[in-house]
């Protein structure tokens, strides 16, 4: 029949302890399913990671919680990769509305 095509929104934090680490990947991703075949293809547009030594996390990225991927729309897609396109910190803020 087709193409079916979502965007996503995913956000990872992983508290790492033992190397005194809090590491942030952000990802907006578009996700693309053939019908046809089944097939599943992730294109990553923007992809962003931070470290942070854990003794020293800037206040708004202390307050930032994990998510899984969210859609979003086309419009807030295009509309975030233009955005945050080189801004990684606003990019991390971002929350999407469920």
């Amino acid at each position: 029949m087709g193409r079916q095509k979502k965007y996503e929104f995913l956000r990872i934090i992983e508290r790492m302890e033992e190397d005194n680490i809090l590491l942030i990947i952000a990802n907006i991703r578009e996700v693309i399913k053939d019908s046809n075949t089944g097939n599943v293809n992730v294109l990553s547009r923007h992809s962003h990671s931070a470290e942070y030594p854990l003794n020293s996390v800037p206040r708004h990225i202390q307050v930032l919680e994990a998510f899984e991927p969210t859609e979003i729309s086309p419009q807030e897609f295009e509309q975030l990769t233009k955005l945050y396109k080189n801004d990684i910190n606003s990019f991390l803020i971002y929350t999407p509305i469920y």
